[in-house]
């Protein structure tokens, strides 16, 4: 939880760089092409921007999502089956 936490919060900060970009418009890959303001910037976006400049604490943030993200699943399936074991008896 901590790597994701700190990970998170860098790729964040980095991915909000492109919008001090002054060819902010070069970066962008979802957002709308007529978007006139920086703040228009798509998060995916600014995630893509990260990734292109600081790729290994971006790669740190998607892996350990990933492994937070199926722990939670494991221990809802857990509970899940649980909760049935105990009906059926």
């Amino acid at each position: 939880m901590p790597i994701f936490a700190y990970s998170f919060f860098a790729t964040s900060w980095t991915g909000s760089y492109i919008m001090l970009e002054e060819n902010w418009k070069k970066h962008i890959i979802f957002t709308p092409m007529n978007a006139t303001d920086p703040k228009q910037i798509y998060e995916i976006d600014k995630f893509f921007y990260a990734l292109k400049y600081q790729p290994l604490i971006t790669i740190a943030c998607i892996i350990s999502f990933l492994i937070l993200l199926s722990i939670i699943v494991t221990w809802i399936f857990k509970k899940f089956n649980n909760n049935e074991k105990s009906i059926v008896n």
